[in-house]
């Protein structure tokens, strides 16, 4: 409401008055009238939430299905398709957890903008069949090469007596040289 003039007419003051109560009316609709549009936006919003939300829960139970069906069906020995498929999932779970392989690999290639994702996944797709096995080994015993912490479990080792061929012992010949006294 604006400030009565110090000569006002009771007329005029009516007037103001009409006038202010106009605008205040006019105002208290034009906030009703906001609010039930943020109120109609908000109801909108919340339908499409849940429409999203059922959307991924449909698509999560699709993806679960189809994990439970590998994982039903999977094979006691990989094929090298299987192997190859197998081995970029692995890689792509982490592929920080890889970087020294990928380092290993890149060594040829110094100015590469490739990630080590990148370079892991694209020496799998290289890969001949006959290494993909060798490959999935380095991948996984890479990082247990140094020495472990005392009291640790050495996998390397462990690796070592489930996957290395024991190498054959050299025969000491039946003449054994005796050791000359100092």
């Amino acid at each position: 409401m604006t400030f009565a003039p110090e000569a006002e007419t009771e007329e005029e003051a009516e007037e103001r008055q009409r006038i202010y109560d106009q605008q205040r009316k006019e105002y208290e609709q034009e906030q009703a009238r906001e609010a039930e549009e943020g109120k109609q936006q908000f109801e909108r919003g919340e339908k499409e939430r849940e429409v999203a939300r059922a959307h991924r829960e449909k698509q999560l139970k699709a993806r679960v299905s189809k994990f439970d069906r590998i994982l039903e069906s999977a094979p006691t020995i990989f094929s090298a398709p299987q192997l190859k498929v197998f081995l970029r999932v692995l890689v792509t779970i982490d592929p920080y957890v890889f970087d020294d392989v990928a380092e290993q690999l890149a060594v040829d290639d110094d100015n590469s903008d490739q990630t080590s994702e990148e370079i892991l996944l694209s020496a799998i797709d290289g890969l001949p069949e006959d290494k993909l096995i060798e490959f999935a080994l380095r991948l996984v015993l890479t990082s247990h090469i140094s020495i472990p912490r005392e009291g640790g479990l050495d996998l390397l080792s462990e690796a070592e007596t489930a996957f290395a061929y024991p190498q054959p012992r050299k025969v000491a010949s039946k003449k054994a040289k005796t050791a000359t006294p100092i």
